[in-house]
């Protein structure tokens, strides 16, 4: 009997090691680490960026193309697709202990100038001999020379150069290199069929054609590969619900991270009522509406992703729904959630100050409300022990942190400054560099508005925990 019981459940190992991989899926797609099983909507990209590549590793050709798209579309999961399908249909060359092609990888981000791109491009080819002297001579003649040993010692056929795919990553930066060097050299190589080479360059600069020399666009293929974000609610909806979804051993492409079929099952199943709740459904709208970018989404459920655990392997509504409450807050209340206690003062002060009538103010109003108050309160201060008066110069440098932060405005107050800046508004700059209000007036005393409700300053002093009761009282005033 005890034996049948053990093999009818399973053990608490089986159940963390699920939940691990669980939790290993999820993360890694929610944070990009690990592609998304199926690109929605992005079919007919991948099927171009696909036949591109296809094209140099079957028949030699030499091609080149721009893979452009924002941030956060997809471009990256595209060619990560299109590789691994590539290297799927040729699983026979490259399992053999012959490679049929090469795949280059450089990124503007960190090849920032063309000899640091010649050495990566070599050390990926595999190319050991020392290139110190080989770098001095012209750009081109350093790759040809690549090249040539890629010919040589690549494969038994000295006549025939093994295709080599180059993923050009923030191609605008690549472009911002002196001259464009090394982009003038792959596409000429490409355009000359000399070696058989792809250039495919990804960016998210819908510009990018005006970065380019006009030598160079004479080599480029000018063959553009456009994407963009979900058209649709129903396919926004789909990324995500496609992001959630666990793969089963019998369909997962990777049985490291694989769960059993009776786990995702009610995994998946879970996932679905989560997304059909009234309020998760509203918030994909909303950032639908707004921006469509998915990785929002995304961000919403890494929290709840990260919860897992075996005394909880399912998402959690109710952890779905407080990370939805934290991302859905405004871009204002997360910058004011970081705000030293003393900048913090300063805002009830104005606030006090606006609720007694004032409805422009400056630092020496904003000082006198805070000390006044800290003053009348002293006692009750100084037998808590967390908090003191600051001096004026202290108060004065968090006043200015408000005011680059454009928490505080600075207003006009004469119509002298009102019809030299268009309006009673100015900038942020206007009141450090001390132009505002036509005057070079001391910073002490100029004019300005707090860019908050009262009710938001009660709302946020209520949302910290490291508020003392003394000032958390002051706000509620």
């Amino acid at each position: 009997m005890p034996a049948r019981n053990s093999a009818a459940l399973p053990n608490a190992k089986d159940i963390a090691s699920t939940v691990t991989k669980t939790k290993h899926q999820l993360l890694g797609r929610l944070c990009g680490h690990i592609p998304l099983p199926e690109l929605v909507g992005l079919a007919s990209p991948l099927e171009a960026v696909f036949s591109l590549l296809d094209r140099t590793v079957s028949s030699n050709e030499g091609n080149s193309a721009l893979l452009i798209g924002p941030r956060g579309a997809g471009k990256s999961s595209i060619v990560r697709k299109a590789l691994d399908a590539l290297a799927e249909k040729h699983s026979d060359t490259r399992g053999a202990g012959m490679t049929k092609y090469h795949v280059v990888r450089l990124s503007g981000f960190i090849h920032t100038n063309d000899k640091i791109a010649l050495r990566d491009i070599a050390r990926q080819l595999l190319i050991e001999q020392d290139l110190e002297n080989i770098l001095i001579g012209s750009f081109s003649d350093a790759f040809s020379y690549i090249l040539n040993l890629m010919r040589s010692t690549g494969t038994e056929d000295e006549a025939q150069r093994p295709p080599v795919l180059f993923i050009l990553e923030e191609f605008d930066l690549l472009a911002q290199h002196p001259k464009q060097s090394l982009l003038y050299t792959l596409f000429d190589i490409a355009q000359s069929q000399q070696t058989p080479i792809a250039v495919l360059g990804v960016t998210a600069r819908i510009d990018v054609m005006d970065l380019l020399e006009k030598r160079v666009k004479s080599r480029f293929s000018h063959r553009q590969i456009h994407i963009h974000y979900a058209q649709s609610l129903p396919d926004f909806t789909s990324i995500l619900r496609t992001a959630l979804y666990v793969s089963s051993a019998d369909n997962a492409l990777d049985n490291d991270i694989s769960v059993p079929s009776s786990h995702a099952e009610q995994f998946n199943a879970g996932v679905d009522k989560i997304l059909a709740t009234k309020e998760v459904e509203i918030y994909i709208s909303d950032v639908f509406d707004l921006g469509k970018d998915v990785r929002q989404l995304f961000r919403a459920f890494i929290p709840a992703a990260a919860r897992l655990s075996a005394l909880e392997p399912l998402l959690s509504l109710s952890h779905v729904k407080s990370s939805i409450e934290k991302e859905a807050t405004s871009a204002k209340f997360q910058v004011l959630s970081s705000i030293s206690l003393l900048e913090l003062c300063l805002v009830i002060a104005m606030k006090s100050l606006v609720q007694g009538g004032s409805s422009k103010y400056n630092f020496e109003m904003v000082y006198n409300e805070y000390k006044t108050f800290m003053s009348r309160h002293l006692m009750a201060v100084a037998v808590g022990g967390a908090m003191k008066v600051y001096k004026k110069p202290v108060a004065l440098k968090a006043f200015e942190t408000l005011v680059e932060m454009e928490l505080v405005r600075p207003v006009a107050t004469s119509l002298a400054a009102e019809s030299t800046s268009g309006g009673g508004t100015l900038g942020r700059n206007d009141l450090l560099a001390g132009t505002s209000q036509g005057t070079r007036a001391p910073k002490e005393y100029r004019m300005v508005q707090l860019m908050l409700e009262p009710g938001q300053v009660v709302e946020l002093v209520s949302d910290r925990i490291d508020v003392p009761a003394i000032i958390r009282r002051w706000s509620q005033q």
